[in-house]
């Protein structure tokens, strides 16, 4: 079933699509990893057991060329300490000057143990890169790690590694999220803690999501533990599923395949012990270092995105104040517009008039329009811009737009406070203008050809409805009024 309005808004507040049996577009099919079933993971009491376990199951891999995902937090660094020779890498970013301290941390970790450490460049080039192809893999738009999983893991196979190892399950099984692990929380608090960006923050048509919630309610609390088990791991996993199923390179995760066998124990996570089963575990592999506080995977994208305005389709709204987003948030509105611009490439048309005294001409020029474009935009000139010519209006701007408003030739009214073209692309971004054709040739339009066809905007002239405009019917009225007085 495509429901287009309802995988916008669950991209939004949760960075997948929830429901398995909805997707954007005929022909695309999304596809959510699905967790080990419990009766197939391996109970763990204590620090000795996990090393253990994850001994065994690289004992099974002896003979496999091996690569890891090495950052400069523990899960990885613990990872690596059973793969002494193997080939590590690690994500560099803006040539090194992202999160320095992290780099050293990872070099420190293949160095102790003898790995061989491989950097995997990454800057905003290589994000768009692999953004297209992680997109159409997936049938929907992607977490902000998924490119450069991407690059990362066609490195390794270029470098000929056969299976990846990553650790990217370990905060949800051990309390790493101790944020989401600090209280036990009211049902709307976390709620709104957990949603990632508000849907109707963002779209003109958002879908209400709160529905997922109400799966864990407990009257005015609710169980933030299962919904972690059963929503943050499909949303986590998922990246990595898609991410390394286009580079077709296996990768393996042995924290996924082990269990705590006892509850966890909140109180120590929320008394600065986050993954305390971990923690010991990091501490008898690198005993010589502080134990590292826990980071996410890195990536800059407050970077990326600090001067980025924000989507210009018409399915968001105009009026999102990007000051309140952070970076991540930034790269779901702008991942979700690439997304639809692959499968639903728009023909977004502009044209402005004043649109005074509503008659057939307009209505010919708004219809012809429309019939050339998917979305048309029409700006309607203020008072203040109509007098700048010593001409009057009739009707009233505010009466004015809400006419065009009514034409059903009109996708979006706006307001045209000024000439100035180019400030209308930058806010709009449409890709044609219709323009009556008597302003074809001169001067000032000329220019503004030019302007546009800078900016790949193309300029479609149409010929006004002959024998009739404003001005003639002020005329005509003028006339009957001096017959008349």
């Amino acid at each position: 079933m495509t429901d287009k309005q309802f995988c916008m808004s669950s991209y939004l507040a949760f960075r997948y699509i929830e429901r398995s049996d909805k997707d954007f577009y005929d022909g695309l099919k999304h596809e959510n990893i699905r967790p080990i079933p419990q009766e197939e993971t391996i109970p763990v009491h204590t620090t000795a057991d996990i090393d253990r376990e994850i001994q065994k199951q690289f004992d099974a891999l002896r003979g496999k060329r091996l690569g890891i995902f090495l950052s400069g937090g523990m899960d990885s660094a613990c990872l690596a300490s059973y793969m002494k020779g193997a080939d590590a890498y690690t994500f560099r970013f803006l040539g090194g000057e992202f999160q320095k301290e992290e780099l050293r941390k990872a070099e420190y970790y293949a160095k102790y143990y003898g790995l061989n450490l491989h950097y995997v460049d990454i800057d905003w080039s290589i994000v768009e890169k692999y953004l297209a192809p992680c997109m159409e893999h997936k049938g929907a738009p992607v977490h902000s790690i998924e490119p450069q999983l991407l690059a990362g893991a066609l490195q390794a196979k270029a470098d000929g590694i056969e299976l990846m190892i990553i650790g990217e399950s370990s905060d949800l099984l051990f309390g790493g999220m101790d944020k989401l692990l600090a209280k036990d929380w009211e049902f709307d608090e976390f709620s709104k803690r957990y949603t990632f960006t508000e849907p109707a923050d963002i779209l003109r048509e958002p879908v209400d999501m709160s529905y997922l919630y109400e799966r864990y309610r407990q009257g005015n609390k609710i169980d933030f533990m299962r919904f972690m088990d059963e929503v943050f791991s499909i949303e986590s996993s998922s990246s990595y599923l898609n991410a390394f199923a286009v580079a077709d390179m296996p990768y393996l995760d042995p924290y996924a395949k082990l269990r705590m066998a006892e509850p966890l124990d909140l109180n120590r996570v929320r008394n600065g012990e986050p993954k305390y089963l971990i923690r010991a575990l990091f501490h008898s592999k690198y005993p010589d270092i502080p134990i590292p506080d826990k980071t996410p995977m890195p990536r800059p994208v407050d970077e990326y995105f600090k001067e980025w305005s924000g989507p210009t389709r018409p399915e968001f709204r105009r009026d999102i104040d990007m000051t309140r987003l952070s970076g991540n948030q930034k790269w779901q509105l702008y991942c979700l517009e690439q997304f639809l611009n692959m499968h639903e490439p728009l023909r977004i048309g502009y044209t402005t008039g004043v649109y005074d005294l509503f008659h057939i001409g307009h209505l010919n020029l708004l219809r012809k329009a429309k019939a050339q474009c998917d979305y048309l935009i029409v700006g309607v000139s203020t008072d203040e811009l109509v007098g700048y010519k010593n001409k009057h209006a009739v009707i009233p701007f505010a009466e004015r737009k809400e006419i065009v408003k009514a034409i059903r030739y009109v996708d979006e009214v706006v307001t045209q406070a000024d000439m100035d073209k180019l400030a209308a692309w930058r806010k709009y971004h449409f890709n044609v203008m219709f323009v009556g054709d008597d302003w074809k040739g001169t001067d000032k339009w000329n220019k503004i050809e030019q302007d546009m066809k800078q900016v790949g905007v193309e300029l479609v002239y149409f010929p006004y409805t002959k024998g009739t405009s404003s001005t003639l019917i002020n005329e005509t009225l003028n006339k009957l009024r001096g017959e008349h007085a």
